[in-house]
């Protein structure tokens, strides 16, 4: 019987979770990526390890106590990775055309791995469709787009925090044995829950005010987390617009009886602060100053623009 290569899952919030009435970003980014697992799982017939989150700009706010539906496609395989399409659909809620509206979606990228650990190859994928052909060229092209952005964020000098005025917040904690057995691996879904906390902080300090995500992209995942580590979290602002406040993310991860610690995930998130009226409101103005801030700022700039250009290509795909 030949490997499915399309998946819907279905997940639901409860108002309790989110006062707020709205799921926040990193629990949505947690079932894209659960949906993106479950495919990619399924293909390759064997484990796999989140290796990169694409764009996913939160077009619409997500109801607490609505169903909600998350698809995932198979768009390409690499040599040892898998290339999945995510969606989340509200199905109670029709655009236009009457259509279940499209809340946010992006691509993620799996690395099939054995019981050690160590990658493995992955059965090949050939389209059969037009759509397919389409999907599997762009993947490849943006792929190549990505990994030279996300290159030149892992080079960047990051100034310490006595040297820069931006906002900086660093959230320390033990990666908690309740999100997976003992000893295991914390899932990329949990992962992005944590950036996007980290976040979240960064720009309501910066801000003074409650903050949502609009925008989170680029998220590469360096190396394993296991449960029982210490976790660290930096979110540093390095950007702002009238009405919005740019985050660079970077996690590092380490043994409970070590000082020494690793990088293992980095990203960028777009923050705004919403009125009563739903509508972003303007944010205080911070300006980069010295060489290795505007460096940073434009090199984050960039990334943000080049992925919204994508996210724009996906939706059409």
């Amino acid at each position: 019987m030949p490997a499915r290569t399309s998946i819907a899952l279905n997940f639901r919030a409860e108002a309790y979770d989110f006062p707020d009435g709205s799921v926040d970003a990193g629990t949505v980014m947690s079932w894209l990526d659960k949906a993106g697992y479950a495919m990619a799982a399924t293909w390759t017939r064997t484990n796999v390890v989140a290796a990169y989150v694409g764009n996913m700009r939160f077009q619409h706010s997500v109801p607490v106590e609505s169903t909600v539906v998350v698809q995932a496609r198979l768009i390409r395989t690499g040599k040892k990775t898998v290339h999945v399409q995510t969606r989340l659909l509200l199905p109670e809620q029709l655009d236009e055309d009457g259509q279940p509206t499209v809340a946010t979606q992006c691509v993620l990228i799996y690395t099939a791995v054995n019981d050690a650990g160590d990658p493995v190859p992955v059965p090949p994928w050939e389209p059969t469709t037009e759509g397919g052909l389409a999907r599997r060229a762009l993947a490849e092209r943006r792929g190549v787009e990505h990994r030279a952005g996300e290159d030149a964020l892992d080079t960047a000098v990051f100034p310490e925090p006595e040297d820069t005025s931006a906002e900086i917040v660093t959230l320390r904690f033990v990666a908690s044995t309740k999100e997976v057995p003992r000893g295991g691996k914390v899932p990329g879904g949990t992962v992005l829950r944590w950036i996007d906390a980290a976040a979240d902080v960064c720009a309501a300090r910066w801000v003074g005010a409650p903050v949502v995500a609009v925008f989170a992209g680029g998220v590469r995942f360096l190396r394993e987390v296991r449960s029982g580590d210490l976790v660290e979290i930096e979110a540093r602002l390095v950007h702002t617009t009238k009405r919005s406040v740019y985050v660079v993310i970077r996690a590092r991860t380490g043994s409970r009886t070590s000082r020494e610690m690793h990088s293992f995930a980095h990203g960028v998130s777009v923050m705004v602060s919403t009125g009563p009226d739903g509508k972003a409101r303007e944010v205080p103005a911070w300006e980069a100053t010295t060489a290795e801030e505007k460096v940073l700022e434009e090199m984050s700039v960039d990334l943000v623009e080049l992925r919204n250009r994508v996210v724009y290509e996906w939706a059409r795909s």
